[in-house]
C-alpha cells in the first residue's frame, strides 16, 4: 500500500487503506509518521515537503527485488542507466548526484563514477522508503538539491515473529532465470529488542543479440543482511546498534578496444551505526549518532583471446558524527537543531583524497493562525574544499476548507563537486570517456514550488508545480571523439540551467475492493546558455495502477502501467530515445493467516526499451518476465 501526500505543514488527513478495504465512504486517517522530511517523527499531515512513502506491503505486491525496481514506479523519479550497468535515481529532472540516498538516515558512499547503484540494495532489507521531492539542503546539506531517498530497514517488533519467502522467475526465452530467498526474525526480550534479516538472490544473464560481443544483462549474485539490537536504558532512553551488509558479484561480456572481454565486477557495501535517543520531557528529545559506511568496488576486464587483464578499483569510506535536539517552545514553535561532522575518504585506482564537512542547522515549525502554518529552515556548511555556504528554506500552507488546502515553498541548495568530477574521471568505459576538471565550482540552486490538495471521502487529488534554477550546474559536455567513435565528455559548469514540471496525482475508491491510482509528471529542462535540452528528462512519465483487494477471501492483485516519454540520452542533447510503456501484473492469495502465494508478469507485452534506459536488470532489458513465490510468517 502506498501512502503519499504533497504537503507543507497542514494537510487533509487521509489513509489509502480505505481505498482497498470497503465500499462505504470513510474518512482517511493519516496516523503514519515519517522522519526524513523533518528529522523528527512527524505525522504525514504535518510534513513540510512533497513526500511519498512506499511500505513493505506494496514492495511485496509489486514483485520488486531491488530498490531500483521499486523506484521505477515512484513519482518524479527517473532512473538513469550509467556505465558499468549501474542504475541511479534522478529526482525532478536533476542529476543523480543531486539526489541524496540514505539508509536509516545515513548517507551511502558512492562507487564507480561517483554513483550509488540502486540495483545493489535488496528489497528484503526494506521496511519502507521515504522519498522527499524537492530541495532538502536546509536539513541535509550537499547532494540534496533534488531531494532525498531514505531506505528504512526493519526495526525490532514487540512480539517475536519470523518470516521466510522464496521466489523463482525467468523471461519467456528461458533467460534471466532468477532464484531468491528472504528470511528474518524479530522480537524483544525484556529491555532488549532485536531484528536480523538475510537475503540471497541469483539471476542469470540475458543476451538477446549474441553478435555484438556484449551481454544485455549480466549474471548477478547478491548476498545481503541487516541487523539491529536496541536496549531500553530506563523508560526514556534507548541505545541501539545496527549494521547492513551487501555483497554483489556480476559477470558478463563487453566489447571494448575491438575485443570481446570477460567482465567481472564485485562490490561490498556495509554500514555500522551506534545511536542514543532520549526523551528529555513530554515535548523534548535528543539524538546522538555515529556511523561508518564503506563501499568497495572492483572490475576486471580480461580479453577472451590473448591480452593482459585491465583492473580498476574504488574504495570510499564515510564517517559521520551528529547530535540534534527537538522540542516545543512557547508560541507553538516546534524547533529542531543539530550539528554534523563528516569525513569522506576515497581512493580510485590509487588516487586518494579526503573531504571534511561541518554542518549546523536550525528548523522552526510554527502555527501562525488556526489555518496558516509555516516552516523556516537554515543550514550552514563549512566544506574543506569549497568554503562556507548557507541553505535557507521557507514553506507555508493555508487550509481553505476541511477538504482543500494550498501550499508553497522556496528553498536554496548547493552541491560541492566530487573528487571523481574534479580529479579522477573515467577514461576506460566502453560507451564514453569522461575527463575530470579541477576548476569546477559548486552548484547552487533556487527552487519555487506551489500546489493544492483536495480530498472528499473516496476521492483524493493533488497538483504541484515547481521550478529549479541552477547556477554552475555540473554536467558532462561533449568535446570530441576518440578513435572516431567513442564520445569524449568533460565535467564542466553550465552557468545557468533550469528544470521545471507539474506533478498530478489522484486516487479513487471504486467500491467492491477496487481502486485506481494515477501519477503523472510533465517535465522540461534547458541549458539556458545554449538553449538546448538537458539529458535524461522524459517529456512526461506516468504510473497508472488498478488494484483489487478482498480481505475476506484473501485475494489481491493489480495492473500497473508505467510510461516514460521521449528524452535525450547524450551530452550533446542530439539523440532522443522513443517513449515506452511497460505493463506489469501481480496476483496474490492468502492460503492461511501465515502463508501466501503470489505471482506476476513484468513487461507483459515484451517492450524492448532502448539501451535498457532505467531498466538495468529490470523488465525493459529482460523482455517479458514471469515469476512466482511463497511467503510465510512463522
Amino acid at each position: 500500500m502506498r501512502k503519499k501526500i504533497l504537503a507543507c505543514l497542514f494537510s487533509v488527513p487521509f489513509s489509502l487503506s480505505s481505498l482497498y478495504a470497503s465500499d462505504a465512504p470513510r474518512h482517511y486517517i493519516m496516523d503514519e509518521t515519517v522522519v526524513t522530511a523533518t528529522l523528527t517523527q512527524t505525522p504525514l499531515k504535518n510534513i513540510p515537503a512533497a513526500v511519498e512513502v512506499i511500505d513493505s506491503e506494496e514492495i511485496e505486491k509489486s514483485g520488486a527485488m531491488t530498490l531500483h525496481q521499486v523506484l521505477t514506479e515512484a513519482q518524479s523519479v527517473n532512473l538513469e542507466a550509467v556505465s558499468g550497468r549501474q542504475s541511479t535515481a534522478r529526482l525532478r529532472g536533476l542529476s543523480s548526484n543531486n539526489t541524496l540516498v540514505m539508509i536509516d538516515g545515513m548517507r551511502l558512499p558512492s562507487g564507480f563514477q561517483d554513483k550509488i547503484d540502486l540495483s545493489e540494495i535488496p528489497a528484503g532489507w526494506i521496511e519502507r522508503i521515504e522519498i522527499v521531492r524537492g530541495p532538502a539542503s536546509a536539513l541535509y546539506g550537499s547532494d540534496a538539491i533534488g531531494g532525498v531517498i531514505n531506505v528504512i530497514t526493519r526495526k525490532p517488533s514487540e512480539e517475536t515473529e519470523a518470516w521466510f519467502s522464496s521466489r523463482y522467475g525467468s523471461n519467456t526465452e528461458g533467460e534471466a532465470e532468477e532464484t531468491s530467498f528472504d528470511a528474518g526474525v524479530s522480537g524483544r526480550s525484556g529491555d532488549v529488542g532485536y531484528v536480523i534479516t538475510g537475503s540471497f538472490g541469483d539471476k542469470d544473464r540475458v543476451d538477446l543479440d549474441t553478435s555484438d560481443g556484449s551481454t544485455d544483462t549480466d549474471d548477478k549474485n547478491v548476498k545481503a543482511g541487516a541487523a539491529t539490537i536496541s536496549w531500553n536504558v530506563g523508560e526514556q532512553t534507548e541505545l541501539s546498534i545496527g549494521a547492513t551488509y551487501a555483497d554483489v558479484e556480476r559477470q558478463g561480456l563487453r566489447f571494448k578496444n575491438k575485443k570481446e572481454q570477460e567482465w567481472l565486477n564485485g562490490s561490498e557495501r556495509y554500514t555500522g551505526r551506534i545511536e542514543l535517543r532520549s526523551d528529555l520531557g513530554e515535548d523534548s528529545s535528543i539524538l546522538l549518532r555515529a556511523y561508518r559506511s564503506v563501499y568497495d568496488w572492483g572490475v576486471t576486464l580480461t580479453p577472451t583471446g590473448n591480452g593482459a587483464p585491465e583492473v580498476h578499483s574504488v574504495e570510499q569510506t564515510t564517517d559521520q558524527f551528529e547530535a540534534r535536539w527537538s522540542g516545543v517552545l512557547p508560541g507553538e514553535h516546534k524547533v529542531t537543531t543539530g550539528i554534523e561532522y563528516r569525513t569522506e575518504d576515497r581512493a580510485e585506482d590509487g588516487l586518494a583524497s579526503e573531504v571534511e564537512n561541518l554542518g549546523v542547522f536550525l528548523q522552526d515549525e510554527v502555527a501562525v493562525t488556526d489555518r496558516l502554518s509555516a516552516i523556516l529552515g537554515l543550514r550552514f556548511d563549512d566544506h574543506s574544499g569549497f568554503g562556507s555556504v548557507c541553505s535557507p528554506r521557507v514553506s507555508a500552507a493555508y487550509r481553505v476548507s476541511d477538504e482543500m488546502r494550498i501550499r508553497g515553498s522556496y528553498a536554496e541548495g548547493f552541491r560541492a563537486p566530487s573528487v571523481f568530477e574534479l580529479y579522477t574521471g573515467s577514461e576506460y568505459t566502453r560507451k564514453r570517456i569522461l575527463l575530470p576538471n579541477p576548476d569546477l565550482d559548486p552548484e547552487t540552486s533556487r527552487t519555487w514550488e506551489v500546489g493544492a490538495d483536495f480530498e472528499h471521502d473516496w476521492l483524493a487529488l493533488s497538483v504541484t508545480a515547481f521550478r529549479n534554477d541552477i547556477d554552475d550546474m555540473i554536467s558532462e559536455v561533449f568535446t570530441g571523439n576518440y578513435d572516431g567513435t567513442i564520445p569524449i565528455n568533460e565535467a564542466r559548469n553550465i552557468s545557468e540551467a533550469m528544470t521545471r514540471g507539474i506533478e498530478l496525482s489522484g486516487r479513487v475508491s471504486l467500491g467492491s475492493g477496487f481502486s485506481i491510482h494515477d501519477e503523472l509528471t510533465v517535465l522540461d529542462g534547458e541549458n539556458k546558455i545554449t538553449g538546448t535540452g538537458l539529458p535524461y528528462l522524459p517529456e512526461f512519465s506516468n504510473v497508472f495502477k488498478l488494484a483489487y483487494h478482498d480481505p475476506v477471501q484473501g485475494f489481491g492483485g493489480n495492473v500497473r502501467v508505467v510510461t516514460a516519454g521521449r528524452q535525450y540520452t547524450d551530452a550533446e542533447a542530439s539523440v532522443k530515445t522513443d517513449a515506452y510503456t511497460l505493463v506489469n501484473l501481480s496476483l496474490s492469495k492468502s492460503l492461511t493467516s501465515r502463508a501466501e502465494i503470489y505471482g506476476g508478469v513484468d513487461n507483459l507485452f515484451d517492450e524492448r526499451v532502448e539501451d535498457g534506459y532505467g531498466n538495468v536488470y529490470g523488465p525493459g532489458s529482460t523482455g517479458t518476465f514471469l515469476y512466482a513465490g511463497i511467503g510465510l510468517n512463522l
